[in-house]
């Protein structure tokens, strides 16, 4: 009830309010006119006995030129005051394109002027989150490319020696394969955000069996499961799935290759894939390192890493991909976490 009160006074109220200033326009035009004849009729201008004699002519067109020009200069200075709110719009709006992005605006007034301030204040509020945005995709993205760029270079340079032995000859070109391997996952990384945001629908939809896929994704870190000691827990319920099998299996491998990459040597890792009325759910759990509550903030973030040292193996740009790719399939992923004790990313996604 009260909404539609609201909508109600937000469809009326503007209306209202021109409407309330042409009637004020033509009350004091009127009243102006009014007075100005009966100072005419007092000081002889207008004689009510010619009038009478039908020769009004004259007095009535010198009273309409008067109400032209009394009605133009009452309708100028009282447009001033509905007009006053539009030019600080086009001040605000200019500053904004300027790229002044913490330009705010206040208005006063009908509850018309209060919603188009806070329209305009959070469209200025998310343009400047986009461009916090697009400046630390660049920096990240410069660090990101740099840093192994400078190991090639400094290592390329050290194999120039002749005083070094076999070992280290190996140690050295061990490390510029790997830097390379990590400027090639760069880049298709980058070249994948890149295609899968410029997406709005799924182009290739067939269906495919979504429970083989996720065994064989799971397949795929047997050798790094083995290594590094981890207990596996899976339940995998049967479920077939209409959309691109290709571009949902880099969700799953970035999630598995997290939990991997982020739960300590011995530790566990459960994998659930169930059926919940018309979605099919996905859950990965761990119990590695935790992210903090202000880096979860960030977990989708383009090239953010929980670790500021960078230390750890990736580019933070996985889950970024993820989230996208759910967001075409028209579901939604989530992170829940705490530090310290573990992690879990949860994904919806619609069957129909």
């Amino acid at each position: 009830m009260n909404a539609s009160k609201e909508s109600f006074r937000q469809r009326v109220g503007l209306p209202a309010l021109f409407s309330a200033i042409v009637f004020a326009i033509l009350l004091i035009t009127s009243m102006i006119i009014m007075i100005i004849g009966v100072l005419l009729i007092r000081i002889g201008a207008i004689n009510i006995a010619r009038l009478s004699r039908n020769e009004p002519i004259i007095p009535i067109f010198i009273l309409l030129i008067i109400s032209v020009l009394v009605g133009t200069v009452v309708s100028f200075i009282i447009s001033q005051f509905p007009l006053k709110p539009l030019r600080r719009v086009i001040d605000a709006t200019n500053r904004l394109a300027a790229g002044d992005f913490s330009t705010r605006l206040r208005l006063a007034g009908p509850s018309a002027f209060t919603e188009l301030a806070d329209s305009f204040n959070r469209m200025a509020e998310e343009l400047g989150g986009i461009e916090m945005l697009r400046a630390d995709f660049v920096d990240n993205f410069s660090h990101e490319f740099k840093t192994p760029i400078v190991s090639i270079k400094g290592f390329a340079e050290e194999l120039k020696h002749d005083d070094l032995s076999p070992e280290q000859r190996n140690e050295y070109l061990d490390i510029i394969i790997g830097e390379s391997s990590r400027l090639a996952t760069l880049a298709t990384n980058v070249l994948n955000l890149s295609r899968v945001e410029k997406q709005t629908i799924l182009a290739n939809r067939e269906r495919f069996d979504l429970t083989e896929q996720v065994r064989r994704c799971i397949l795929l870190f047997e050798n790094k499961l083995n290594q590094r000691r981890l207990n596996l827990t899976i339940e995998l319920d049967e479920i077939a799935l209409v959309g691109d099998e290709d571009l949902l299996s880099q969700v799953w491998i970035n999630l598995i290759d997290n939990a991997v990459k982020f739960t300590p040597e011995g530790g566990s890792i459960g994998i659930r894939l169930i059926q919940s009325g018309n979605q099919a759910r996905f859950v990965i759990q761990d119990d590695g390192y935790g992210i903090s509550e202000e880096s979860q903030k960030h977990v989708f973030d383009k090239f953010f890493q929980g670790d500021p040292s960078h230390s750890t193996q990736g580019n933070g740009l996985g889950l970024s991909i993820a989230r996208r790719i759910v967001t075409l399939y028209g579901g939604t992923i989530a992170c829940q976490s705490q530090d310290g004790v573990g992690t879990e990313f949860t994904v919806d996604l619609p069957l129909k």
